[in-house]
């Protein structure tokens, strides 16, 4: 019911109302008011509620009296502003939705989430792969002496521009050889070559996990660089009573995006093109002990911009 029309009845109850107890010198009433009873006030309260009728009612002389004149407009404006509607902690949107507010005191469209949120997970690019190789070793060799005849290289893959994600943890970066040789052993009859080869395998240490104790792998936040030292040197070498004939050494490499769990090798991948190391060295039987020149072709240099499959 309108707050007027409540107003207006209760002020019309009091009025038809007449003194039902004690003479009218026991009660001095002021100019204007009339005297309630108590069932009277029950129906105004009812009627206007205990705020307005707690403010239409005074005492006068011992009595209790009501304004024949409604409350004033600013009476009004308190008894509507009075308490929040609907609650602060239930607000509708434009649209009619309920929502809940956040801890901030804003209304959001879902009830807060606790916890940080989920970080989102960076797109991996294309990364570049970089070879670089030359030969390092010695440029003579007798079947007496002893000789290094190898290779240096590396093989480094850095991620593509921009990303945060470390490169160990981006990428699946590995590398594979294949070789065969001849070479004159001791136990070698009438010096005649004994030939050895190796179908394609992942190469050592070069794969994941990328072990870099040893120096064979190098980490840093941008890149994965393998170390390597292919041929007969360093730690193998050819020695006094062997000859190395010929050489041939391939290599190349693959890349993909980092896969869950344990390396595999059967995921698509992106590969290389292949990268040849070729020794030749003419050995004289008649003269065994003579030296001879080492002919060594280093594979070169090369960048590939690798193209990651979906």
């Amino acid at each position: 019911m309108p707050l007027r029309k409540r107003q207006e009845e209760a002020e019309g109850a009091a009025r038809s109302l007449r003194r039902t107890a004690g003479p009218r010198e026991d009660r001095q009433v002021s100019a204007g008011f009339e005297p309630v009873t108590p069932a009277t006030a029950t129906v105004m309260q009812r009627s206007v509620g205990n705020d307005l009728l707690g403010r239409m009612i005074s005492r006068d002389a011992g009595g209790t009296v009501v304004p024949h004149a409604a409350p004033s407009k600013r009476t009004q404006d308190e008894v509507v502003e009075r308490g929040d509607s609907p609650p602060t902690n239930q607000q509708k949107t434009e649209a009619g939705a309920v929502t809940r507010t956040t801890r901030s005191g804003k209304a959001g469209a879902t009830p807060s989430v606790k916890g940080k949120e989920k970080k989102v997970e960076e797109e991996i690019g294309n990364p570049t792969l970089v070879f670089t190789s030359e030969y390092e070793g010695d440029q003579e060799q007798s079947l007496n002496g002893s000789a290094d005849i190898g290779f240096a290289q590396t093989a480094t893959l850095q991620r593509a521009n921009g990303m945060e994600t470390p490169a160990a943890e981006a990428y699946d970066f590995w590398q594979e050889v294949s070789d065969e040789s001849r070479q004159i052993v001791p136990a070698s009859a009438n010096y005649k070559p004994k030939k050895s080869s190796r179908a394609w395998v992942v190469d050592g240490p070069f794969r994941p996990p990328y072990n870099d104790e040893d120096g064979n792998v190098v980490k840093t936040a941008d890149r994965i660089t393998f170390v390597d030292n292919p041929g007969f040197s360093t730690s193998t070498r050819m020695t006094a009573g062997y000859f190395l004939v010929d050489y041939t050494v391939r290599f190349r490499w693959k890349v993909r995006k980092k896969q869950a769990g344990r390396f595999t090798k059967g995921e698509p991948y992106w590969e290389s093109n292949e990268m040849v190391h070729r020794v030749t060295s003419a050995f004289d039987a008649e003269n065994p002990e003579e030296a001879v020149a080492v002919n060594h072709h280093a594979a070169g240099n090369r960048t590939w911009n690798v193209q990651l499959p979906n």
